[in-house]
């Protein structure tokens, strides 16, 4: 199977420390009982880890002839090989594909790579994420047991590199998720699903297009929801979504993604996610917390930081403020060019008749 480098060991070592606990479609070749799979992986930025991931699945529990894994290259000109590398570096027990996306966007590189791919369902990883060896097992079965066309896994973050800042539980969950159902559920709040794990019937993108582009990270450009957003948009279309906690991966947050510049990039980011948003679906109101109550409640952080010298509480009222006022200047900016909002949803899922502008 070859040796691994040295700088690939920090994240195989990661990878033994978790495991512990409407775009157009290829046609389907395989008539097999068993479903197949194509594993669509984005990098930017991050093609150094796409080693460490085929290993990973080389370890799969589900059946390997089955997997088909499309890695999608969306690093500029002058940036891209990494990735590349990677999957010439040997033979893989499964079809491995590179493909090019030269635009910049998560988004984009995703549904270039769902336009690539073949299997029955498509899964989705980032590069530098550690899936467990039942993971794809454990979405499948999940689709397959509860009639479902999208699945979601859960992501556990963890930090190789230690943190710059303690961490409150609002700013952990910038990094990803931090409540999980302690079993298989329908989707809907407070619970939520990434594309750092995630699996859909591929007739599905035909139906509900795909992910949008004005969403998602964008380079520097901390953008996002686009998972929550597609997600949301099959569930108006009348499509089930569950979350199965048994498929996990493990997604490492960097020294960098803790400090105060990060949170308020991050906060800026999310909050033009979030009016964006509405522009197709109903955002739950208890993921939107832009009100006046939510303001005070931010500066009552900061007002205890100052009292108590509580740095955490600081970041995290400083980027609540960032996020408020980021959702307010984009929501403002849609209505004035004319677009139309659909209105917050009260209840946990959103339906088409709650539209309208508020």
């Amino acid at each position: 199977m070859g040796l691994t480098s040295r700088t690939e060991e920090p994240a195989m070592n990661a990878a033994r420390a978790h495991r512990s606990p409407t775009p157009e479609l290829q046609p389907v070749c395989d008539h097999d009982a068993t479903p197949r799979v194509s594993v669509v992986v984005p990098a930017r930025g991050n093609g150094r880890c796409v080693r460490a991931l085929l290993y990973a699945l080389v370890e799969q529990s589900y059946p390997l002839r089955l997997i088909d894994v499309v890695i999608v290259d969306n690093d500029p000109v002058w940036a891209r090989g990494p990735a590349a590398r990677a999957v010439h570096s040997q033979r893989w027990p499964f079809r491995v594909r590179i493909s090019v996306e030269s635009r910049a966007g998560a988004s984009r590189a995703r549904n270039r790579g769902v336009r690539a791919a073949t299997g029955d369902y498509v899964a989705f990883l980032d590069p530098d994420v550690v899936p467990d060896p039942g993971w794809l097992a454990a979405l499948v079965a999940a689709a397959v047991e509860e009639g479902a066309s999208i699945v979601g896994g859960r992501t556990l973050t963890h930090y190789p590199e230690g943190q710059a800042l303690p961490l409150t539980d609002g700013l952990r969950e910038c990094h990803g998720p931090v409540n999980w159902p302690d079993r298989r559920r329908a989707y809907g709040w407070p619970y939520w699903i990434t594309t750092a794990s995630l699996l859909v019937r591929r007739e599905v993108f035909a139906q509900v297009g795909g992910f949008r582009l004005d969403l998602g990270r964008r380079g520097r450009w901390l953008l996002g929801c686009e998972d929550l957003e597609f997600v949301d948009r099959a569930v108006r279309h009348g499509l089930k979504v569950v979350i199965e906690p048994a498929a996990l991966t493990g997604h490492p947050a960097y020294r960098r993604e803790t400090r105060l510049g990060w949170f308020l990039a991050q906060g800026v980011g999310h909050g033009v996610s979030v009016a964006r948003m509405r522009l197709s679906v109903a955002v739950p109101a208890q993921a939107i917390r832009a009100g006046s109550r939510d303001v005070e409640v931010a500066l009552g952080r900061l007002l205890a930081a100052y009292l108590f010298l509580d740095s955490a509480s600081a970041v995290y009222g400083l980027r609540e403020l960032a996020r408020i006022a980021a959702y307010h200047l984009e929501r403002a900016r849609l209505l004035l060019i004319g677009r139309r909002l659909i209105r917050a949803a009260s209840s946990p899922i959103p339906s088409a008749s709650q539209e309208g502008t508020p």
